[in-house]
């Protein structure tokens, strides 16, 4: 359920640059360049760490055939390294009820989050950086996910907790879990914290704008609503004819700004705010009322 960062070049680098022990940036992008090409050249004999090793192993997961072959994986890779978040994780979602998936992916990001605080990633040194650490990354990224699915199950008020503390861990949100949490707040018709959200980022796209301007449809504040179709449109060309058309309305693999895809994954993922409001396609498609 997360995104890739390489745990074998990862710790081979950590393991190099310790032996090294560089004095100053010019020493140290010195010692960069010799690991590259000695870690190329499969020339770095190290005895990897049982999270490494667990990794490995969880990289056949996409290429298996069947859900028993996912979850054989995983248990091999938990053999291995008890702690295996990604492990935990495959092993839970791959289950018929999702009520057990929905706990038992929680109850997984309890149990890391008990060890990362026992091992002192939640100090404050590190609050707000969990997405660039290498060993919080996939909490926070499942995490992201936990928010998404309590959301869809309509837990709105919990999704909001859990998003809430991706971005107090990640203040970055390399994740996009502000997207989501701007939705939330306008399920809600919460205005004062969607203002404070877009405070704090400041962007100007589909995915920040179409939460206000349905907040504002479902006040019954037309004019303002008509004012945010009008910045959605600047800013993505294809908003409106994705309306006007049949588009495919799953969630794409990735979105670009200006791009359908970008418009595709708002509706998609805010999926539980536009059913709230069920004559919203008309508005957009006429320009307001």
């Amino acid at each position: 359920m997360s995104g890739s960062m390489n745990p074998k070049l990862f710790e081979a680098l950590n393991k190099f640059m310790e032996e090294k022990k560089p004095q100053n940036e010019k020493e140290a992008n010195k010692f960069m360049q010799e690991f590259i090409e000695l870690y190329n050249n499969d020339k770095l004999n190290y005895e990897y760490s049982p999270a490494v090793k667990a990794s490995e192993i969880l990289e056949k997961v996409e290429d298996a055939k069947s859900d028993e072959e996912r979850i054989k994986l995983a248990h091999e890779a938990l053999e291995i390294d008890a702690n295996c978040l990604e492990a935990k994780i495959i092993i839970a979602v791959n289950q018929d009820r999702p009520i057990k998936v929905l706990s038992d992916v929680d109850s997984a990001l309890k149990e890391e989050r008990a060890r990362l605080k026992e091992e002192g990633f939640f100090d404050k040194d590190n609050i707000g950086e969990f997405y660039g650490i290498f060993e919080t990354r996939a909490y926070i990224q499942n995490m992201y996910h936990l928010a998404h699915m309590y959301a869809n199950a309509g837990m709105i008020k919990r999704s909001i907790d859990v998003a809430r503390e991706v971005i107090r861990l990640n203040e970055n949100d390399n994740t996009g879990v502000r997207y989501l949490l701007m939705g939330l707040y306008a399920y809600l018709e919460d205005e004062v914290n969607m203002k404070k959200l877009y405070n704090k980022y400041r962007e100007e796209n589909v995915l920040i704008l179409t939460p206000f301007m349905i907040y504002y449809y479902k006040q019954g504040k037309y004019e303002e609503a008509v004012k945010y179709l009008e910045r959605i449109k600047r800013v993505n060309k294809n908003f409106v004819s994705f309306f006007q058309n049949e588009y495919d309305i799953n969630l794409p693999d990735g979105y670009m700004f200006g791009d359908v895809s970008e418009v595709q994954t708002v509706v998609s993922e805010l999926d539980f705010l536009f059913i709230t409001v069920t004559r919203i396609e008309d508005f957009i498609l006429n320009g307001g009322l």
